[in-house]
């Protein structure tokens, strides 16, 4: 089949706001090329699990090391009225925002690129205790750590995001009963559940049980798949849903990583379902938006107890007083 790419390049500065925006209008399969990545490999393979540095991370290392500043961000349009459709839809989005240019490539075999990401998603660390593998790469796990066998597929969230990693970290510390030793958690809903990654990580550090929700259909099966690669079937579920509308779980931690203004609007929700103590974890929060969320969170019943941060990026973890 034949498909057209849309790669958009993006000042750093500007690039995760590129990202956010693609995402709020509803593009939320791309492919993110930044050279300071292959820096941070080269740099740390024992992080990544890399067994070799191949030519093409080479290279882009030594062209961020010598100031190449651009992020690419490359967005995939089948060959049809639809797609056609959603790529101008994204190019009009694009081209409101200052210091972004793009371009477009015809591609007459989806193979080549469908499948090319995987040379580059390895076995990595997220945290103190998860490592997340993909299914073609094999990883013997160290003492403590837990591992989440996942491919992303077409759904958003690898764990290698900020955001992601950021709620990973959160959980780790919560579950662990850093803030209240005397409260477990048993229940965890995971709001926007994307490939499922935060509902299996809480499983995985103690919760007994999870919930996701997600509004995409390709989300909700991707997390399925995910649930049964890693035996979790019996301890997640995972349903269609918008937020959390009709939704009756009586959790004790909320984990939900959406974005500022969805989180805004979740907060009354989640205060009327969890009790007080309980724990609501946000992130896909860029940090002009921080104070805002902030405040909603705090105005509808919640103490704000940490925010984490990753470069634009903040997760916000608070109690229900």
């Amino acid at each position: 089949m034949k498909y057209t790419e849309l790669i958009i390049k993006a000042p750093r500065n500007a690039s995760e706001t590129v990202q956010a925006a693609l995402l709020e209008a509803g593009f939320d399969s791309m492919q993110i090329d930044d050279p300071m990545d292959a820096v941070d490999i080269a740099e740390h393979q024992d992080l990544y699990k890399y067994d070799y540095i191949n030519e093409e991370i080479s290279q882009k290392a030594a062209e961020a090391e010598a100031g190449a500043d651009a992020i690419t961000i490359t967005l995939y349009f089948e060959d049809n009225e639809e797609g056609r459709t959603r790529l101008s839809e994204a190019e009009k989005l694009l081209s409101g925002i200052e210091g972004v240019s793009f371009r477009t490539k015809e591609t007459g075999d989806d193979s080549e690129w469908l499948y090319k990401w995987q040379e580059h998603f390895k076995p990595s660390k997220v945290g103190e205790r998860i490592v997340v593998k993909p299914g073609w790469e094999d990883y013997e796990a160290a003492d403590g750590e837990l591992v989440i066998e996942m491919d992303p597929g077409m759904a958003f969230g690898s764990g290698l995001h900020e955001t992601t990693s950021m709620c990973i970290k959160a959980l780790e510390k919560d579950l662990g009963g850093a803030y209240d030793p005397s409260r477990y958690p048993i229940k965890v809903l995971d709001v926007g559940t994307g490939t499922g990654i935060l509902a299996m990580a809480a499983v995985l550090l103690g919760a007994d049980e999870a919930l996701g929700i997600d509004i995409d259909d390709e989300a909700v099966r991707v997390s399925n798949e995910n649930i049964v690669k890693n035996g979790l079937e019996g301890r997640i579920s995972i349903r269609h849903g918008n937020l959390m509308d009709g939704i009756n779980y009586d959790p004790d931690i909320i984990v939900a990583n959406l974005m500022a203004d969805l989180v805004v609007m979740l907060s009354p929700a989640a205060a009327a379902q969890l009790r007080p103590g309980g724990v609501y974890i946000t992130s896909g929060i860029l940090d002009i938006k921080e104070d805002i969320v902030k405040k909603a969170i705090e105005d509808v019943g919640f103490d704000i107890i940490e925010v984490l941060a990753d470069g634009e990026w903040r997760a916000i973890t608070a109690i229900r007083r």
